[in-house]
């Protein structure tokens, strides 16, 4: 048979060994999509099973009579028209079920059929491009329906489709072309081999027959020979004469496969060559001496592993009965299949995942997410105007920068963070371990703000901007393509916001993730810009109403907007970690303006200050605090720090070194809003504690309530059996100051004495403070 008829005939052959395989998941497939689809009229659905089940079956029935057919050889391209029709019906069944189900079923599975139908393709692929022309009949089929239907609906998202799947189909053709040639080269070299085996084995049954003709003449002995070795010099495959592994002689084509010299092979073993995970194969196929094919991989002398496919036989080499070795480099073969395998999962332009290979991860991201208990964020990017810019500077300027923009994005993600590209300008992010909204929010805003560098693009500076559409795991839905549709509807509504920005799929989570971006942008601002001031609330003594301290209570003066409430801002500031410098620049003010007091005349007076849970964690705080005392020239006895129960509690053996480090440096330490945390006293021994704060939740009916008298009663006996001080804070009434007072409290805090005022204001208060010892040694 011609070397050409013969590949064709090899090729069909391969083609009818992925009939069962086709037809098996053709059904199963079907099946699964008929017991999914629950809107659809029974009637149709069980009539386009019908169908595609006849399709599928077909297959089978024609697989079966090739097996058993005496002219499959030489009527190969009937064979393959025969399959090419099987293929068009199953991809004709295909193609049509997104047009028909369309109908009953929603935009979200007419999104997932459309996805299904492609993936049917991409699954094809590596199946039917053995014969390249019979998978362009079943992509064809299956997309055509698809195409046409889309293209004649009004909705612009089934245009959009539409031209995606024109990509596609493309993009599968060229590369269904691609693995047929290939595959077609390698079958063109192992026929090539095989022809140089066959004429081997012809020398060899020659030989043969000349040994046993003991009376032939020597010189037709030594001329059989010397054909044997010039066939085994040129022949592209290796070919090694071994006795149970020990080689006795080697060709060329061998030696330049393990880098080594054809003499030098003579005595070694095989088993040096091939690798580690191979060997005790090798061994039990040098042992057994069976006639069969089989697989391993050798290493080279610069250590690259070559994968060969090994006939081995029984030989007379030289008057002794040895082994024939036929190893064959499938190297080529291997890089065909993996690189199919890669152009199915990957966009070709950029090397990204493409949809296929996002959905199955997103799918293991999401199972991982549910197992761990954590937040996932999907973005989908949509390049704004990018229309323009390809049709003006042409499609290889339009790759160019989608590739630049690949490359940005990747720069400005984490590494378990994951970027796949579905298609034409659009970009899909899958974004792990994030704690709520507003990581996701930020992540959005830092890759907005990465285009604002331009792309230079054909030695022009272009400038894109992104719509930016977020959709969350577990608020938004909990399966890819529930992700996928929630993300592209939010970059359609960031869309019809103008372009250049990002919205959430849920409108309010939206508005409340830009509500707290732009406090945060103000709060940086208000930093620069010494927006901030503070006011103080004096702490007075009980018995003598003489100011004792002040605590410094921090203020936002907005220009354009007035004052700001703590309540407002503070929290962003904890979650976005501004409150630690924030923290920084209060202690430092507070600092300077007691000292300010005492150089303009007052007598020492204490300032207290909030800790947030930020800053008491920050490694260098106790190196701050020194700071602040050094610039300032405060006595250290003059500032208090003010915690909570939880901030102490969180960590216990840290918290006790960091606070006894604080009273190391003579600064006081006091718990505020004492009574509200841990139920647990015992850090009251533990810790080194000058004064409790009581919070001003039992100090509010302390004169009419029971209950809260006895609480409050119980913690002044117990500081003062502990030596600790106690303030009560939210003082509004004679009555209430009368009961503390009366019960041992010493000192107190509240409107009924003075609301916070700013430091001039404040200043006056202290005229009624007779000179006194240092403060804090009086609360104490």
């Amino acid at each position: 048979m011609h070397t050409e008829n013969r590949l064709f005939s090899r090729q069909v052959d391969l083609l009818y060994q992925q009939a069962r395989g086709a037809a098996l998941a053709t059904m199963v497939t079907a099946v699964l999509l008929v017991a999914i689809v629950q809107t659809v009229p029974a009637a149709l659905l069980l009539g386009w099973l019908a169908a595609i089940s006849c399709a599928a079956a077909g297959l089978m029935l024609m697989h079966a009579r090739r097996r058993n057919a005496a002219d499959a050889d030489s009527k190969a391209a009937r064979w393959a028209n025969r399959f090419a029709a099987c293929v068009a019906m199953i991809g004709l069944c295909w193609g049509a079920c997104p047009v028909l189900l369309s109908v009953y079923v929603g935009y979200e599975y007419q999104l997932v059929l459309a996805v299904l139908v492609l993936g049917v393709c991409a699954a094809a692929l590596p199946m039917f491009s053995a014969v390249p022309r019979v998978y362009r009949v079943f992509a064809v089929c299956a997309v055509a329906p698809m195409l046409a239907w889309g293209l004649t609906a009004e909705s612009t998202v089934s245009h959009e489709l539409s031209v995606m799947a024109v990509v596609f189909l493309v993009s599968m053709l060229l590369t269904s072309t691609r693995l047929g040639h290939a595959m077609r080269a390698a079958l063109r070299v192992q026929f090539n081999n095989e022809e140089l085996v066959a004429s081997l084995k012809d020398e060899v049954a020659i030989r043969q027959a000349a040994e046993q003709a003991a009376l032939q003449s020597t010189s037709t002995a030594r001329a059989s020979q010397a054909r044997f070795e010039k066939l085994a010099a040129v022949a592209s495959e290796g070919l090694v004469f071994h006795d149970a592994g020990v080689i006795i002689n080697a060709n060329q084509a061998f030696a330049r496969m393990v880098g080594c010299s054809a003499d030098g092979l003579v005595g070694r073993s095989a088993l040096e060559f091939v690798i580690p995970a191979h060997r005790a194969r090798l061994e039990e196929m040098l042992r057994s001496r069976r006639d069969e094919d089989y697989e391993i991989t050798l290493t080279d002398a610069s250590g690259r592993e070559v994968p060969l496919v090994i006939q081995s036989r029984d030989f007379d080499y030289e008057g002794r009965r040895v082994r024939l070795a036929a190893l064959r480099d499938v190297s080529d073969q291997r890089a065909a299949e993996d690189r199919a395998h890669y152009l199915a999962q990957h966009d070709g332009l950029t090397g990204l995942p493409n949809r296929s290979l996002l959905l199955e991860s997103l799918r293991q991201s999401l199972s991982l997410a549910r197992r761990q208990n954590f937040k996932l964020g999907l973005l989908m990017f949509d390049l704004d105007r990018f229309k323009g810019i390809n049709d003006s500077l042409g499609h290889a300027a339009g790759d160019d920068l989608i590739c630049a923009v690949a490359e940005r994005l990747k720069q400005n993600l984490r590494t378990e963070d994951l970027i796949a590209r579905p298609g034409s300008d659009e970009f899909l992010i899958v974004l792990p371990y994030v704690n709520d909204s507003q990581d996701l929010a930020r992540a959005a805003l830092k890759l907005q703000r990465c285009f604002e560098t331009p792309f230079v693009i054909a030695n022009e500076e272009l400038y894109l901007t992104p719509s930016i559409g977020i959709g969350t795991y577990p608020d938004d839905g909990d399966t890819p393509e529930q992700l996928i549709l929630r993300a592209e509807t939010a970059m359609y509504q960031a869309k019809k916001a103008g372009g250049n920005g990002f919205a959430f799929y849920a409108a309010e989570m939206s508005a409340l993730a830009r509500e707290h971006l732009s406090l945060e942008n103000q709060l940086r601002q208000a930093l620069e810009n010494r927006e901030f001031e503070l006011h103080y609330q004096p702490q007075q003594d009980l018995q003598t109403n003489a100011v004792i301290a002040v605590e410094a209570l921090i203020r936002w003066n907005r220009p354009g907007q007035g004052m700001i409430a703590p309540l407002k801002f503070i929290p962003v500031a904890e979650m976005s970690g501004l409150i630690v410098p924030i923290g920084e620049w209060v202690m430092q003010e507070a600092c300077r303006q007691a000292q300010d007091w005492q150089k303009r005349g007052a007598d020492a007076i204490g300032v207290a200050v909030n800790v947030s849970a930020r800053q008491f964690k920050d490694p260098a705080l106790i190196t701050k605090i020194a700071q602040c005392l050094e610039s300032s020239g405060l006595d250290p006895r003059l500032l208090e720090l003010e915690l909570t129960e939880s901030i102490v509690m969180e960590d216990p053996v840290s918290s006790a070194a960091r606070l006894n480090q604080i009273r190391d440096l003579g600064v006081s330490i006091s718990i505020d809003d004492f009574g509200t945390g841990y139920s647990s006293l015992s850090y009251l021994r533990q810790f080194p504690i000058d004064t409790l704060k009581i919070d001003r939740s039992f100090v509010r009916d302390v004169n009419v309530d029971a209950h809260n008298a006895a609480i409050v009663t119980a913690i002044l006996a117990m500081a003062r059996q502990l030596q600790i001080g106690v303030v009560a804070e939210g003082i509004e009434t004679a009555e209430q100051q009368n009961f503390l007072a009366q019960h041992g409290c010493g000192i107190g805090q509240g409107y009924y004495f003075s609301k916070p005022l700013p430091a001039a204001e404040c200043e006056k208060l202290f005229e009624r403070r007779p000179a006194r010892a240092l403060p804090f040694s009086v609360v104490r």
